[in-house]
């Protein structure tokens, strides 16, 4: 997939668009035979539209000679067969209606016997009304137009047994389908019912008029049922057309029909299937769709089916995929199930989103450990390896797109400690998590959680304790549930401990708050500066450089060390007389930084005082640490803030700093004894 194609509107839109551009770019080359060839790989790869199905059939009967060539034929009626499972559109069936009637009642001879051969019989044609009518009947506004033409087809067959010789045998079993087709289409609602019943009184009239009360007796009873029924729907089909046909709309009317137990699982499905018409693209409605059929149907192989297209439509949707991987799973074992997981990695749509692919990767680790604890013979390392793999292609994403409640990471780390009782391998998982995803804080905890059930006490505390220091997405949740640890599980000097970092953590946390809020309010004055006129911006700029602070070396320090000072006076007012102590200490920088670098890092100038960058003892390199002291308490916290940054690779550590000569200040003096070593030593 293209790089450009970064969130899901780009990605919906490139696949509506696709299948147009494609066919289009192949008829400007004029290559016939490339469109048919691309066509048939675009139906396998994703669903071809219905404009597209019906230019795709237009184009194979404008071939030469194509409805006296059988094999032709049998070509367009299997694309029409594939149209109307793609899509169970009334439109579509009146079109392979109108195909196999014209080519039944053709006046070329030729075109009826290739017809006859492509079918393999002369009767084709009340196949496929009957199938049409059972795939359309549901549909309550655009089914009739179908069951009018099956009801003919069934006359004219009467009229034709009437006019033969064998009148007596074959008419009769054709009149008592067609009152059969009636009586059922009565008991359906739909909004031509009144239609319907007229029409079965004049059938009833021409051929049981010798009943004729008591067969409408019977048919009025059931029709007074039916007008019911028609009356809930009337009002939603007029709050769907008012709507437009939304999609919160069809929910409505689902509701509704399912609330009042005044529909069947068939006039569901066509709802559905109504509402698909118009958004095929939202994986929402198909996720609702697959659902809906599990739990009602109770075939796999119908929910298998619409799960297939659902992806065809929506490759994008990680939770569709998953479904998928699922029902393979319940119909055909974990090959087959494995097979779909690698065909979503082969189609690149879902990786836009850790949170989606994650998803799918969940739910083949689902199935391979259900098939893990089926078979008793079954290889633990391959459920370890899918495991591994299913984090090593998530972890490969966007950070940014991840999964909030890490289903994934739930899900393989579970198996691995309670399938495989690995709990090592599970707390590798967790720690290779947590680094991964450092600002999420249902990572920390659940990382904790674990180390108390699989661990110990000590080693979640020293996760929570861990996990208080960094810059989480929700650090007041980390603290309840820290806090809530200790008070069940924790002494009171641990409660004491927890309590004072988190109200240190918290100080740490308002400040920095009230730092950013400050820098926010200073950029938008910023801003306003920069909108006044040029004169104006010129003279302010003028002003700002004659108020800019000199640049010293600091005497006396290291040839390599530089200070940048912001005022060099040394009086009483200075403010940095009561702030000399607020320096820190950084390592693990990258090799490549300089003190100028460094300053950057932590605030720039006005809040660096001065970078010292320490060096090794013999080759006067860097290596990687510096001595930095700040302006402001605030520039303090906010270095601090930084601990843990990764730049360029590296995981950098900053530090409050205590120099040699503080150290022989402090009150209190420690004198240590050492004692037993070796005269050597």
């Amino acid at each position: 997939m293209s790089q450009e194609l970064v969130d899901l509107e780009a990605l919906q839109s490139f696949l509506e668009e696709l299948p147009e551009k494609w066919i289009s770019l192949l008829r400007a080359v004029d290559d016939t035979e490339s469109v048919r060839v691309a066509r048939e790989h675009m139906h396998r790869s994703i669903a071809v539209p219905e404009d597209i199905w019906a230019e795709w059939i237009r184009d194979e009967l404008e071939r030469s000679d194509a409805l006296h060539d059988p094999a032709a034929i049998k070509h367009v009626a299997d694309l029409y067969a594939l149209a109307t499972k793609e899509y169970a559109l009334v439109s579509t069936w009146q079109s392979y209606i109108a195909f196999v009637s014209g080519l039944s009642t053709s006046p070329d001879d030729k075109t009826r016997m290739a017809a006859a051969e492509a079918f393999d019989s002369t009767d084709y044609v009340l196949p496929i009304l009957q199938s049409a009518v059972y795939a359309t009947e549901a549909h309550y506004k655009d089914s009739q137009a179908i069951w009018i033409q099956y009801k003919e087809y069934i006359e004219y067959a009467i009229n034709a047994a009437a006019s033969s010789d064998d009148v007596d045998a074959e008419a009769t079993g054709l009149v008592d389908l067609l009152q059969a087709i009636f009586v059922e289409r009565l008991g359906r609602p739909h909004a031509e019912l009144e239609a319907t019943f007229a029409l079965y009184s004049q059938f009833i009239t021409q051929h049981r008029n010798d009943a004729y009360e008591q067969h409408m007796v019977d048919a009025n009873r059931i029709v007074s049922q039916t007008r019911q029924l028609c009356a809930i729907r009337d009002a939603c089909e007029d709050d769907l057309a008012k709507s437009a046909g939304s999609w919160d709309a069809t929910m409505a009317y689902i509701d509704r029909l399912t609330r009042e137990k005044a529909t069947d699982t068939k006039e569901v499905c066509m709802l559905y299937e109504r509402g698909l018409a118009l958004s095929r693209y939202n994986p929402a409605v198909w996720d609702e769709y697959i659902s809906f059929l599990a739990g009602s149907v109770g075939e796999t192989q119908v929910s298998l089916a619409v799960a297939n297209r659902a992806v065809r439509n929506c490759p994008w949707s990680g939770r569709l995929w998953a479904q998928l991987v699922y029902l393979t799973f319940v119909e055909d074992g974990l090959q087959a199930a494995s097979e779909i997981y690698a065909r979503a990695i082969s189609t690149h749509a879902v990786e836009y989103s850790m949170a989606e692919f994650s998803q799918l990767a969940a739910a083949h680790i689902a199935v391979a450990r259900i098939h893990h604890q089926s078979d008793p013979l079954a290889d633990t390392n391959a459920l370890l390896q899918t495991c591994m793999d299913g984090l090593d292609a998530v972890y490969a994403l966007d950070i940014s797109t991840a999964d909030s409640a890490l289903k994934l990471e739930r899900c393989c780390t579970a198996v691995v400690a309670d399938i495989l009782l690995d709990a090592t391998a599970a707390r590798k998982m967790w720690t290779r998590i947590c680094k991964a995803r450092r600002v999420c804080t249902e990572a920390w905890i659940l990382s904790a959680e674990f180390e108390q059930v699989h661990g110990s006490e000590a080693n979640a505390r020293s996760v929570y304790r861990h996990a208080s220091q960094r810059r989480l997405d929700d650090p007041e949740r980390l603290f309840d549930v820290w806090t809530a640890f200790e008070h069940s599980c924790g002494s009171l000097s641990d409660i004491h401990s927890a309590s004072h970092t988190i109200n240190v953590q918290r100080h740490l946390i308002r400040r920095r708050v009230e730092r950013e809020g400050r820098a926010a309010l200073s950029s938008a004055v910023d801003d306003s500066v920069k909108a006044e006129s040029g004169h104006k911006r010129q003279r302010v700029s003028d002003h700002d450089h004659a108020l800019e602070p000199e640049t010293h070396t600091v005497p006396n320090a290291d040839p390599k060390s530089t200070s940048k000072h912001g005022n060099t006076s040394r009086s009483g007012s200075d403010d940095r007389q009561g702030v000399r102590g607020n320096v820190v200490f950084a390592s693990n920088l990258p090799p490549s930084f300089g003190s100028q670098d460094v300053e950057n890092l932590l605030g720039g100038h006005g809040s660096v005082i001065q970078v010292e960058m320490l060096e090794t003892k013999h080759d006067e390199n860097t290596r990687g640490q510096a001595r930095v002291e700040l302006a402001t308490i605030d520039a303090l916290i906010a270095a601090l803030d930084k601990n843990g940054l990764k730049i360029n690779g590296h995981f950098i550590s900053i530090h409050t700093f205590r120099s040699n000569r503080q150290s022989r200040d402090a009150s209190k003096t420690v004198t240590i004894e050492v004692r037993g070593f070796s005269p050597e030593t």
